[in-house]
């Protein structure tokens, strides 16, 4: 999707068009979740379903949107990819202390049914084509490294400077893990079944 697109379907999602509102979610749900599979690991997984957690994340961002300063699809992605890691941060402090007080449990739809029906219907259209279900899993068994450069440059769609910086590396050596690591998806996906 082109920059003004984006700032035209931000403007009108802001002003409670929710085929603007739809339109945003199609972009940026598949990509969210496979960002947050990637960051909850195996053992999270186990615990917690991750097309909750990209429901939750829709909804604290589209209830957050007039907030939201941005006007590009990049940091408007950048801007969902932290509250998702909020969200997984939270679940995974929550899980790893075992500990749950039924009080402070609030679900989906308190307050925002309308908005919450609208964000299942179209995530689940999204999210149950078993192709990207058998791409999140091909992912899962790359190496943490292969794994980390296709999240920032696929997912987080990071140029390969910032990626350099983040994974401690030079730009050209992000290029060709790149390269080497989606060959290597390639790979597990026409091997796995």
């Amino acid at each position: 999707m082109d920059p003004p697109q984006t700032t035209t379907l931000l403007r009108e999602a802001k002003a409670g068009s929710a085929e603007a509102l739809d339109r945003l979610m199609r972009r940026y749900a598949g990509k969210l979740l496979a960002y947050i599979r990637s960051r909850m690991g195996r053992p999270l997984r186990q615990r917690v379903d991750s097309q909750d957690v990209l429901n939750e994340t829709l909804l604290k961002a589209f209830v957050h949107l007039p907030e939201f300063e941005g006007a590009e699809g990049r940091s408007l992605m950048a801007w969902l990819v932290r509250i998702a890691e909020r969200e997984i941060n939270d679940l995974a402090d929550f899980h790893g202390r075992r500990r749950r007080d039924a009080r402070r449990e609030q679900p989906l739809e308190t307050g925002h049914a309308e908005l919450a029906a609208r964000l299942r219907g179209a995530t689940s259209r999204i999210v149950l084509r078993e192709e990207l279900e058998r791409v999140l899993h091909a992912l899962d068994l790359l190496d943490e490294e292969q794994r980390r450069v296709i999240v920032l440059r696929r997912l987080e769609e990071l140029s390969f400077a910032e990626i350099a910086e983040r994974m401690g590396r030079s730009p050209d050596a992000c290029r060709m893990l790149l390269a080497r690591a989606m060959t290597a998806l390639t790979l597990r996906l026409e091997t796995e079944p």
